[in-house]
């Protein structure tokens, strides 16, 4: 077993207690923001996020990626589109930076998160982020009218979804082989009965993935049909329409969503011919609805066996997911409800649950290293070692970090579009209706409402297809 020098060790003792403050910081961070979200307040929400995305005041790119992702999903909803892309687009800069940046310097932020936490390092995007960024800066380009920017990023979500059941397969082989080379100088046999007595554990704390599955393929089918969507009314040539009945087809297979169905029949005659002018006018009610599941921080104490109990603190914290509540039941558009089309929880999970058996084995690993240094330090001074411990308490925290502004889930609804140019939209627990006009020069539209925390009044955006 490797000890440590004394320098060494004050400096760790040093190091512990600053990344303590940061896991108190990032608690505070998502706190106020998701307060400011819930209580209707979008532009303090989007002054936070901007304020932390770092922006270039005068270029108006940003170079934090989580918060890039923050502010420009509430710029969205404000129908601020120049500006939500243009942080779109550097949080996608970001996300090709951390795919790309140099191994020595990923390797040296993993060996410094080891003696700290995992909030130390560098955000690293979730599949899905990369995913919703483009889906969202497609519905941006769509809303401005421009058709080709929009095919652009509609392509390239489509291409995320098609390489992400490839990439879940090697990041679990990239995991494996960083843990064995992390648990090349600890003892291999403690670490695993560490872990062995962690399931039981994290039972009793309620953490339980084992009812939580990916979509087929880990797509996420809001992205995917709103490209069928697209590719269907946008479409410039036959094999426009068969990318969109390809689409359709997939979602309906995963939700059999009745909408989905006649979307992906409508989808299928144009492939053969029937023309546009023969589909009758419609309209397709999106609802972006509640908030998606978050992360937060549970501490527990996890028998770690390669030491006596002479030590002051040891234990381990971890993230747990936190669903958050709908905003509102569903839509009524006259008789028709709006029904579940995908659930931004279930993408989530999915991701996190691929994710945990890497986390928390890191976490034993990193406790066993900090009890190893705090139990040298008390060997030589109770005093110091009293400290070290209180410094291991302090360090000890759960990277909570994500794209939390993401809704719970989407419903969908298909009607006809009104003779009188106006939809009414209702839903339990709203006092007034909400008032649709449409344009009468359009014979399709998509109008997409966003609610995200029960009692708030919806927003509405209204794009011509």
């Amino acid at each position: 077993m490797t000890y440590l020098s004394g320098k060494h060790l004050l400096m760790l003792t040093g190091l512990l207690l600053l990344s303590g403050c940061t896991s108190v910081m990032q608690k505070d961070k998502f706190g106020g923001f998701e307060q400011a979200i819930t209580h209707g307040a979008n532009l303090d929400a989007i002054v936070l996020a901007e304020e932390r995305a770092k922006i270039d005041k005068d270029t108006g790119y940003a170079k934090n990626l989580l918060w890039s992702l923050q502010a420009a999903t509430l710029l969205r909803q404000e129908k601020a589109y120049r500006k939500s892309n243009l942080l779109f687009d550097a949080a996608e800069y970001e996300m090709q930076g951390e795919d790309t940046e140099h191994f020595l310097s990923k390797g040296a932020q993993l060996a410094g998160s080891m003696f700290l936490n995992d909030s130390v390092t560098s955000y690293k995007q979730s599949q899905f982020d990369g995913v919703m960024a483009n889906t969202y800066k497609a519905l941006n380009f769509m809303a401005q009218g421009d058709n080709a920017n929009a095919r652009i990023e509609w392509n390239r979500t489509e291409d995320r979804q098609r390489r992400a059941a490839e990439y879940f397969q090697k990041k679990v082989a990239k995991q494996k082989e960083k843990l064995a080379e992390e648990q090349a100088q600890l003892d291999q046999e403690n670490i695993d009965r560490s872990l062995e007595k962690a399931t039981p554990i994290l039972a009793n704390q309620g953490v339980d993935l084992s009812q939580w599955s990916a979509y087929d393929g880990y797509i996420n089918p809001f992205s995917t049909y709103l490209h069928g969507l697209y590719f269907m009314l946008k479409a410039q040539d036959n094999s426009d329409y068969s990318k969109a009945r390809d689409s359709f087809k997939r979602v309906y297979g995963l939700t059999k969503n009745a909408d989905v169905k006649v979307d992906m029949n409508m989808a299928t005659s144009l492939t053969k011919g029937r023309g546009m002018k023969r589909h009758k006018p419609t309209v397709w009610v999106i609802f972006e609805n509640g908030l998606g599941a978050k992360k937060e921080e549970f501490r527990i104490d996890l028998p770690l066996f390669a030491f006596t109990s002479n030590v002051t603190y040891s234990g381990i914290a971890l993230p747990k997911l936190v669903e958050r509540p709908q905003a509102y039941p569903y839509l009524e558009i006259g008789k028709i409800k709006t029904r579940p089309l995908a659930s931004m929880d279930k993408v989530i999970q999915a991701e996190f649950k691929s994710e945990f058996p890497y986390i928390l084995t890191r976490e034993v690993i990193r406790t066993t290293l900090k009890t190893v240094a705090q139990k040298q330090i008390q060997d030589r001074n109770p005093l110091a070692g009293m400290l070290a411990g209180m410094a291991q308490a302090a360090s000890t925290g759960a990277d909570i970090r994500s794209w939390t502004a993401l809704p719970k889930e989407w419903q969908l609804a298909r009607v006809a579009r009104p003779t009188s140019n106006k939809l009414t939209i209702k839903t339990p627990g709203l006092a007034l209706p909400l008032d649709v006009d449409l344009d009468p020069n359009s014979r399709f539209h998509m109008v997409y409402v966003k609610a995200a925390a029960p009692n708030l009044q919806p927003t509405v955006e209204t794009i011509n297809l």
